[in-house]
């Protein structure tokens, strides 16, 4: 699971060096071709999914459903680069022999209360599902970076797996 944790932090670190270099309005501008997304509207979208994560460990249920959505960190790069150090630190002390470690998630539209369902699933399984999430907002975030004119890295937004292959295929041709 280690391997794991290494990625989503690696990630993470890619998504504040670009908080780095832009400005709170650019964070907070929103581009109507992505739908009237914001670049902070992902990233708190995105780190909300990890708050539920931790969350839900204490109790042994996650509900992704129940996040937190905090508007500070949508509109504050500056909130949003303590929520993802915070992230981070708290992936990194994660042992690697809880990957197993048997945790519930709430099905998605399953209602609350009495009427959600649970489904069985595992940190380790939650941790790769977060990993997709968080390499897909920042594939659109990538695309709102380019519609403001920010350069943004060809390799922000593409799956460590793929970054890996690229590698691998390169060290081939040469």
């Amino acid at each position: 699971m280690k391997d794991k944790t290494e990625e989503i932090i690696a990630v993470l670190d890619r998504g504040r060096d670009l908080l780095g270099r832009i400005d709170d309005d650019l964070y907070g501008r929103r581009v109507e071709v992505a739908c009237g997304g914001t670049l902070g509207g992902h990233f708190r979208h995105d780190l909300d999914h990890y708050v539920a994560l931790f969350d839900g460990l204490a109790t042994g249920r996650i509900d992704y459903e129940a996040r937190t959505r905090d508007q500070r960190v949508e509109t504050d790069r500056m909130a949003a680069i303590a929520r993802s150090m915070e992230i981070s630190e708290r992936l990194a002390r994660l042992a690697a022999s809880e990957s197993n470690r048997p945790v519930l998630v709430r099905q998605e539209g399953s209602g609350s209360g009495p009427e959600a369902r649970w489904v069985d699933s595992s940190l380790g399984r939650e941790l790769d599902f977060l990993l997709g999430h968080t390499v897909h907002h920042q594939a659109l975030t990538a695309i709102i970076c380019r519609i403001l004119d920010l350069a943004v890295d060809e390799d922000f937004g593409v799956a460590p797996s793929t970054l890996r292959h690229r590698e691998r295929t390169r060290a081939c041709v040469l």
